[in-house]
């Protein structure tokens, strides 16, 4: 295993939280976590490199089974073109191996090695087609790196990073989960094995107060935590102190300490920083920095005429590959489909339009002290 060189993420990146935590206190026990000892290679991590474990995991084994003479090595990651749209956009588009760029380098001063090589890392995916109706989406994979590695752009990639995290440490903690076998093993849910395994996978911590009819399914509940009744938290991290009230909602989702959800309120593919208070809602792909609040907000992760979301990053505005709705591609624009029967209807009229003798035009009377209204009028364009 070679030694891992790391002095810090970037001001912007220590401000914010992964799962809860200081970003720069999770970065710093991945690296720990991730151990290092004697060997010829150093691997140095840039400042805005976003990682964990896995991810580190992931580069030091690559670096284990290198066999070339370089002594200096560049990195590089091949992505599958979902995961690139969903999580990786905001960073550039693929180069023609499908791959980006890493701020990551090693180095040795063994003898005899000479020159920079680059080596090309691959991933495990977490691969799922939602069902979703027509009407909301054509079906698309969603592919979730097993591992983090991902170089900051901006405050938006802290959301796609936590749930990365998210699903990176369900990869590594499930299997060892002999209360999530047992249950997944004699649980009566549908689906093949490893969707019942990462379902009955839960831990609770001891002073959280869970109703008993609340459901936690593949999800870490931390201390001090109140969760209501009919509440559901489904793929999620629930940080200490936080409060779901009834009928509160949360999937995919990462909730900082001290957070307050309110009844019935719906979160999804949602980071929420430390102190935060949402109401009403539906809140999706929405990233709430600590000690914010929201009232009858809905966030969506597309735009509905089809353009692209412009977001801002260190190399200036970008646009962001996630999702277009059905039949366009990002930037196309389409009518609205009329149903048979409102055509029939529209026909039916234009035919009492033309039998009808015309009407004698009548011309309003301007208002006292003002003038006629426009007939255009105004009116908000999206």
């Amino acid at each position: 295993m070679s030694r891992i060189d790391y002095s810090g993420p970037l001001g912007d990146i220590s401000r914010r939280q992964i799962l809860g935590r200081p970003a720069s206190r999770f970065l710093q026990d991945a690296v720990t976590a991730a151990g290092s000892e004697g060997s010829d290679w150093t691997l140095t991590l840039g400042p805005s490199l976003l990682f964990d474990e896995s991810g580190l995991r992931v580069l030091t084994e690559a670096l284990r089974g290198y066999r070339g003479t370089s002594s200096e090595i560049g990195f590089r990651l091949r992505l599958d073109p979902a995961a690139h749209r969903d999580y990786y956009s905001l960073g550039g588009a693929l180069d023609e191996a499908g791959s980006i760029p890493l701020p990551v380098t090693a180095r040795r001063s063994a003898a005899g090695s000479r020159g920079r090589d680059t080596i090309v890392l691959e991933l495990r995916y977490s691969s799922a087609i939602p069902d979703f109706p027509r009407s909301l989406a054509d079906p698309a994979p969603v592919m979730t790196p097993l591992a983090l590695l991902m170089d900051y752009q901006g405050d938006i990639d802290l959301l796609f990073a936590n749930q990365i995290a998210l699903f990176s440490r369900l990869a590594r903690d499930v299997p060892r989960s002999l209360r999530a076998w047992a249950r997944a093993l004699v649980g009566r849910r549908s689906g093949g094995l490893k969707r019942r395994l990462s379902l009955a996978y839960a831990r609770i911590h001891p002073t959280a107060d869970v109703h008993p009819t609340a459901v936690i399914e593949g999800s870490v509940i931390d201390a001090n935590v109140r969760i209501g009744a009919h509440a559901v938290v489904r793929y999620s991290h629930i940080g200490e102190r936080s409060v779901l009230h009834d009928g509160a909602k949360v999937e995919f989702s990462v909730v900082g300490p001290g957070s307050w959800l309110m009844h019935d309120l719906v979160c999804y593919r949602c980071l929420l920083e430390d102190e935060v208070f949402l109401i009403h809602g539906p809140y999706q792909f929405s990233a709430f920095q600590s000690g914010s609040a929201a009232f009858a907000t809905i966030m969506m992760d597309y735009r509905p005429d089809g353009r692209p979301i412009r977001m801002a990053t260190r190399s200036g505005i970008r646009e962001y590959g996630g999702r277009a709705p059905p039949g366009r591609g990002q930037g196309a624009r389409r009518k609205p489909a009329r149903s048979r029967h409102c055509r029939s209807r529209r026909h039916l009229a234009g035919l009492r339009s033309r039998l009808r003798p015309p009407a004698r035009p009548r011309v309003p009377a301007p208002a006292r002290g003002g003038t006629a209204p426009h007939p255009r009028g105004g009116g908000a364009a999206f």
